[in-house]
């Protein structure tokens, strides 16, 4: 059983009870221990407004979900009980991204954790995706795990390794953010990171990732310690890397071929035509990456204060 003080902070585990959300929980548990806080396990029961006034047939229908709910948010509970986490739980009806970032906004959450299913291309586009909605608009940073994430994940969190880590650099406010988030993470689980940077290639026509010539090299490992040394990470750095092609091909390929426990990306946090016209490298990254992603955005609310 933990010893800590009395955690004060919250990780919101939004969940609807499918693998990837599942998938999550072990991660949740690891990061409570870690940086002692408590969980908040969610369930949104989905239905569109004025579901108040349906008939008396459909209200019944609504509460056998909300009490399947409640035996599954149940379990959720106990296992984190049993691992010495505080947690409790909240059964809300309605849209769940508005839900999700209503509750997010509380000021003591200090991050969100949550499956995705990492659908891509038309499919993405006509079901829309709650974790990339939650994380564009959420205050704090955002853990997810893919439906598809291919190593077996222990239940228990205290056999979970998460001693891999690789962050993402475009060298802006939210990767420098980033890099913040990863040394503390990396401090409390005894873990070692890999720093990344995927360069503009000189060849617009460039399809595949290449290192970069030594002279860019040696400019990019100055800013880079620059940048490492600004975040007191000397420490938990263990290799920085840059090639030069496509950011999320970059990034993937790294976190594969390093067998990366946890990837660590900064966002903009873009939103409507901009977010269309430019992408972002971190929902790429989320929609693909086979191991989970931590999302951290500038000028948000800390997680680890």
């Amino acid at each position: 059983m933990r010893t800590a003080a009395h955690p004060r902070r919250t990780i919101l585990v939004a969940t609807d009870f499918s693998k990837p959300a599942k998938l999550v929980i072990p991660y949740a548990l690891k990061l409570a221990l870690v940086l002692n806080l408590r969980l908040i396990i969610l369930h949104v029961v989905k239905a569109p407004p004025g579901f108040e006034q349906w008939s008396p047939g459909a209200r019944r229908s609504l509460h056998s979900l909300k009490t399947k709910a409640l035996l599954e948010l149940g379990k959720i509970v106990r296992l984190a009980n049993e691992n010495g986490i505080m947690a409790d739980h909240r059964l809300l009806v309605g849209v769940p991204e508005d839900s999700i970032l209503e509750v997010a906004h509380h000021s003591d959450v200090a991050l969100v954790a949550m499956g995705t299913h990492g659908k891509t291309g038309w499919n993405r586009l006509r079901l829309g995706s709650v974790a990339e909605s939650t994380l564009r608009q959420a205050p704090c940073p955002v853990l997810t795990v893919r439906a598809s994430s291919a190593a077996h994940i222990p239940v228990n969190p205290y056999r979970l390794n998460v001693s891999r880590l690789l962050v993402a650099t475009d060298f802006s406010a939210s990767s420098k953010a980033a890099l913040l988030a990863a040394a503390v993470l990396a401090k409390r689980l005894t873990a070692r990171a890999v720093l990344v940077h995927a360069a503009e290639p000189s060849d617009s026509f460039q399809s595949e990732s290449l290192p970069v010539d030594e002279r860019s090299r040696r400019r990019y490992a100055g800013r880079l310690q620059k940048m490492i040394s600004t975040s007191r990470a000397d420490k938990i750095i263990t290799d920085k890397v840059v090639i030069s092609g496509n950011p999320v091909e970059v990034i993937l390929d790294q976190a594969k071929h390093r067998k990366t426990d946890l990837l660590i990306v900064g966002t903009h946090g873009r939103r409507g035509m901009k977010r269309l016209m430019l992408g972002s490298v971190a929902e790429a990254v989320v929609r693909r990456a086979a191991c989970p992603v931590f999302i951290v955005k500038a000028r948000v609310r800390k997680p680890f204060q």
